[in-house]
């Protein structure tokens, strides 16, 4: 029996009814914890697709029906998983629509198929499927220079490296949000956000909007990466199961692990889209 994207998506997304702006976008992204929404027309037909990714890139832009992405292919529920990952490894994006009578039925991501990789148990090692490059970081960067490093490469997870070429640390677009200098009255003086919508947390909102303002009209704070990074991250030797590393990024809600050799040295850096590679 085929394996097919309906057993892996995330059913009834929740979606943004056109017109729409970023705000609102946001606005569920934080309260939802999801970091992409599938945008219909007044008749609930599917017509795009905006992720947080591109608000980031856009921050200008309010619109959503200028924002959203209508170029997209989208999947049907009794696709064989092989054709998502196939998509997934070729595009680089982290979200794809399901469509079932041109309505939104769900969305698949990278991460959705680790489960696929941890229940087929492919006979592939991480050093078959490490194809991603892999771009080391000085532990004395500044906050501001690894942003400016995410803004030109769109990598959003880099390797931290001391004097002596010595893994130390992980530095992700999610420590530089954490690191930045805004606070929850800004948000909500920028959203129109009042008491009686925050019924979600400051971590949520924080975490989607932070980088965004950012990016629009604020600054990192000047401190080195060593103060905001992730030390003593997880790792996978090269020679271990594709399996073995989406049971740590499952458990982890890991999307990258740095890769070790045979003298326990840094050689790469390992994605879900390389893991679900093996699928192919």
């Amino acid at each position: 029996m085929t394996d097919t994207v309906e057993q892996f998506m995330t059913k009834k997304p929740f979606v943004l009814k056109l017109p729409s702006n970023v705000s609102e976008a946001m606005k569920i992204m934080a309260k939802r914890d999801v970091a992409a929404v599938p945008v219909t027309n007044s008749k609930g037909e599917y017509v795009g697709i905006v992720t947080r990714r591109d608000i980031l890139e856009n921050p200008k832009e309010d619109e959503i029906s200028l924002l959203m992405r209508k170029d997209l292919p989208t999947l049907s529920p009794n696709d064989p998983i092989g054709k998502a990952a196939e998509y997934f490894v070729k595009l680089r994006r982290r979200h794809l629509p399901v469509i079932e009578n041109n309505k939104i039925v769900g969305i698949l991501t990278p991460y959705d198929l680790l489960d696929a990789v941890i229940i087929k148990n492919p006979q592939k090692t991480i050093r078959q499927v490490m194809n991603s490059i892999a771009i080391p970081v000085y532990y004395k960067s500044t906050a501001r220079m690894v942003e400016k490093i995410i803004r030109l490469t769109k990598i959003t997870a880099f390797p931290v490296l001391d004097d002596d070429g010595k893994l130390v640390g992980i530095i992700t677009e999610r420590d530089l949000l954490n690191g930045a200098n805004l606070d929850v009255k800004t948000v909500s003086s920028q959203l129109g956000i009042g008491e009686d919508d925050d019924s979600w947390s400051w971590e949520s909102l924080r975490d989607i909007f932070t980088f965004y303002y950012t990016v629009r009209d604020l600054k990192l704070p000047d401190i080195t990466i060593d103060k905001i990074m992730s030390k003593e991250p997880k790792t996978i030797f090269e020679g271990s199961p594709v399996a073995e590393a989406a049971k740590i990024m499952k458990k982890n809600k890991f999307t990258q692990l740095p890769v070790n050799d045979l003298e326990n040295d840094i050689s790469g850096m390992v994605y879900d889209f390389d893991i679900i590679s093996s699928l192919l």
